[in-house]
């Protein structure tokens, strides 16, 4: 790949003032937004020094050349640039064998397309991967450590991988694609003639310029084997009032997979075709108004069985084709009547949407209630919870986890008290199973928002196809103050009973984090 090809020449340029982005993109690579953004987002960093290297066509740079001459045979590359941007300032490229992984921001691939006998003449981004905003309340679990060579030396950068569409041989759908699943994938190369291959089906009339419909975008999905849950909103518009695009783009960023967001464009030239974005973090406002307000004000009187963790979402972070890269969007910009389909991609091995799981989890933890409160009645938090779910606040976040992962989440442990959980209670947890789970956190708002801790958790089989019935089929435990719970048995009447066991946690624990 060319992020690792030696480079053909090499130029180092400082960035400290009075240099300017503006006019240093606007003179090499015709100031195009997303490659303004790339350069802004150096700056935003710290970037104190560029790297500036040709590099040949390489891997998924060559084979995009070559299916570019199949569709147009006069079309050639006109330059590809490799271009990092490091916190540290330094003039000489030897100094590159000293810097580390720390000192970098991000790197871009930059590529010319020439076509003279359609006009075309223009750079783009061809993939660029930076690191994510250093704000505390930025979260952006979707992502991957992309190796990348500078001066001779390679290095890795985290981040979710960006691209730019060319209306050559990638739509908005491909690049958004390539950004999500290579960064699923950890396959930094990733072709688009993959894409597009799995995308056509074979189809001889296919042209990839067009774009993909959602049919499409499930068959890639497919043929890379990334499972995935979607919903087609223009298919039926009724989804949105059940099911919002906002639960789905959500549970996809929670889970460190990601998701996509297609809309259909508005105003009076508008065209008919859509857009569609990737999407892998969000910001977090730990003062937010609306899950408090929303209760007391504007639903007064309407059952709600609970208060989802994305009511203290912001926005969302994400990527976007003609505009650049890491942008945030708040969570209901995109009116509902644009939103057109929306995909949640699952961890490996999961069979349904997290956003399913937490609508389920919610009718456990109703039926199981009585069973922790007879448990816990003693204990304060138990005390607490109770009056806020009386108070219709109870806050829900699923994540998914193994069987491992819990238990050494739980040996970990300590709650507020700086209790541990006893060592013959995790030893009795080993025989879980499946090996999969969603895990759906149960806090309120201020243990939640404030402490980002919870009170419990409810354990959800992932592996086996979810039954929306609460009658044990997936529901696996349950963990609240004092006690565990496990389901016992549906009586005659169709009541499920549940079993607990003790626990030594008294209080709420910390939130999963990744």
């Amino acid at each position: 790949m060319s992020r690792l090809a030696p480079a053909t020449a090499i130029n180092v340029v400082a960035t400290d003032r009075p240099f300017s982005s503006f006019a240093f993109t606007e003179a090499h690579f015709a100031g195009t937004a997303p490659i303004r953004r790339i350069f802004s987002l150096g700056r935003g960093h710290g970037a104190r020094t560029l790297v500036i290297e040709d590099v040949p066509a390489a891997v998924a740079v060559e084979d995009e050349n070559t299916e570019l001459t199949e569709l147009n045979p006069d079309y050639r590359m006109g330059g590809l640039k490799r271009i990092s941007f490091w916190k540290e300032p330094f003039s000489d490229s030897e100094r590159i064998t000293s810097l580390g992984d720390d000192h970098c921001l991000g790197y871009a691939i930059l590529k010319r397309d020439l076509i003279p006998s359609r006009g075309v003449d223009r750079w783009h981004v061809f993939e660029a991967v930076f690191v994510q905003n250093s704000h505390e309340h930025n979260y952006c679990p979707a992502g991957y450590r992309f190796p990348f060579r500078a001066g001779g030396k390679e290095f890795t950068v985290r981040g979710c991988l960006y691209a730019q569409q060319n209306n050559l041989n990638k739509a908005c759908a491909q690049v958004a694609l390539r950004s999500l699943c290579a960064t699923y994938l950890g396959d930094a190369d990733l072709t688009y003639r993959r894409i597009n291959d799995l995308a056509s089906g074979g189809d001889p009339n296919f042209n990839p310029a067009n774009g993909l419909d959602s049919v499409k975008i499930a068959k890639v999905l497919d043929g890379l084997g990334i499972p995935f849950f979607d919903l087609n909103y223009l298919a039926d518009p009724t989804l949105q009032r059940d099911f919002p695009y906002q639960k789905l783009v959500y549970s996809g960023i929670e889970t460190g997979c990601g998701s996509l967001l297609a809309f259909k464009l508005s105003g009076p030239s508008a065209p008919a075709e859509g857009h569609i974005i990737p999407c892998f973090g969000h910001t977090f406002n730990e003062d937010a108004w609306g899950p408090h307000a929303d209760v007391m004000y504007f639903t007064v009187g309407a059952q709600i069985a609970y208060v989802p963790s994305r009511a203290w979402t912001s926005s969302f972070i994400v990527h976007d084709d003609n505009l650049g890269a890491n942008l945030c969007i708040p969570q209901s910009f995109v009116k509902d009547e644009n939103a057109g389909y929306a995909v949640e991609l699952l961890p490996k091995g999961y069979s349904y949407s997290g956003a399913l799981a937490e609508i389920v989890a919610s009718d456990y933890f109703y039926s199981l209630l009585p069973a922790v409160f007879n448990t816990g009645r003693g204990n304060l938090w138990v005390n607490r919870l109770i009056h806020y779910v009386t108070d219709q606040r109870l806050i829900l976040r699923c994540v998914p986890i193994t069987v491992n992962g819990y238990l050494e989440y739980l040996g970990k442990a300590e709650d507020w008290e700086h209790e541990k959980e006893n060592p013959q209670s995790l030893e009795d947890l080993t025989a879980l199973k499946p090996e999969k789970l969603w895990m759906i956190e149960v806090s309120v708002p201020e243990v939640f928002s404030t402490n980002k801790r919870k009170l419990g958790e409810i354990l959800l089989d992932a592996e086996n196809p979810l039954s929306d019935q609460v009658d044990g089929t997936s529901f696996v435990l349950a963990r609240f103050p004092e006690c565990y719970v496990f389901f016992d048995s549906i009586s005659s009447t169709g009541q499920p009973s549940f079993l607990t066991s003790p626990s030594n946690f008294k209080s709420h624990l910390p939130l999963l984090t990744r």
